[in-house]
């Protein structure tokens, strides 16, 4: 990544221009987060309005509207009028997950206009922090015995975390579909159903787990991507763990109404390419569990095609998608 300066610098030397929509935004922006409070999504929202707002000169404020894991939020999105002062921001599940596995959802993939990836952030697999389970293997070993005796948490028609559970049981000879499911709206509930025991386990993301792995209050048996993460340095990688079929990492970026002008997606562009090598906003992101990974339009939407495909491809072979 290259060295992190401040928006303030890009203005300055003049490698950020306001052009080509300089009277944009000339009012408050309204980030529609389509989850709970205190997720992933919401945190990242929150972390890139506070910036935005101060790049523009203008309020951009955060909305959450949970609901449908996902849909609810996003239905209210495409259907706002196209002027840039409606918009999402959006994540794995409900963008390319939740359209693979559910066929009949009302909205596809690649309905909303894509406009830039802000950040990655790992899932990490974890269980209650006093579990007898101290690997992944000890848990595949007792969860092979009687799968229906186990019960995860999911969000609306899925969720990141379900297809990676789903992924992780299934190569490893377990039908996913015999595992208990409990429905939970966002991350923190369906953390803190692991921690009350409500669940068994949970694969969800770094940046909504906060203190609950330093307190002990849950446990991490993996991580989902290809190399140790920084903030968990004694926990395998999912390869490591004896199974390399955990490995979907989640993202968010922003996304708006279907058929936005150009003009406006070229506006939110530049805004986080700048903030991408912003000092501030880089430190601020990575401190809560995220990566900054800036992604343009095009390859935003070529990266999501990928991803749509490859899950309807998984959750076809594991019998999920309806």
């Amino acid at each position: 990544m290259a060295a992190a300066v401040s928006v303030a610098t890009l203005s300055a030397c003049g490698t950020f221009d306001s052009s080509p929509t300089p009277n944009y935004p000339s009012q408050e922006v309204k980030l529609i987060v389509p989850f709970p409070v205190d997720g992933v999504t919401d945190i990242n929202a929150r972390i890139l309005a506070k910036h935005l707002s101060r790049l523009w000169g203008q309020p951009v404020k955060v909305i959450n509207m949970p609901g449908g894991g996902g849909t609810k939020g996003t239905l209210h999105v495409l259907t706002a009028q196209k002027d840039g002062y409606t918009m999402m921001m959006n994540a794995t599940g409900q963008a390319t997950q939740n359209p693979a596995i559910d066929s009949k959802l009302p909205y596809k993939w690649d309905e909303p206009t894509l406009v830039t990836r802000t950040s990655l952030s790992p899932l990490v697999f974890v269980v209650k922090g006093d579990s007898r389970w101290n690997t992944l293997q000890q848990m595949m070993e007792d969860v092979r015995k009687d799968p229906a005796a186990f019960k995860y948490g999911t969000s609306g028609s899925g969720g990141v975390g379900s297809i990676a559970i789903s992924l992780l049981f299934g190569s490893s000879g377990v039908d996913p579909r015999k595992l208990d499911r409990v429905t939970l709206q966002g991350g923190a509930p369906l953390l803190d159903a692991v921690i009350t025991g409500k669940t068994d386990f949970a694969a969800q993301y770094l940046a909504e787990m906060g203190s609950l792995l330093q307190d002990k209050k849950l446990k991490a048996l993996a991580v989902s991507s290809a190399v140790r993460v920084k903030q968990l340095p004694d926990t395998p990688t999912s390869k490591q763990a004896g199974s390399d079929s955990f490995t979907l990492i989640g993202w968010n970026g922003i996304a708006g109404p279907s058929d936005l002008p150009a003009n406006i997606i070229s506006r939110w562009d530049e805004a986080v390419r700048a903030l991408a090598t912003d000092a501030d906003f880089v430190k601020e992101t990575e401190a809560s569990g995220a990566e900054v990974a800036y992604l343009g339009p095009k390859e935003f939407k070529e990266t999501l095609r990928k991803e749509y495909e490859a899950a309807v491809t998984d959750v076809e072979q594991l019998g999920l998608r309806r």
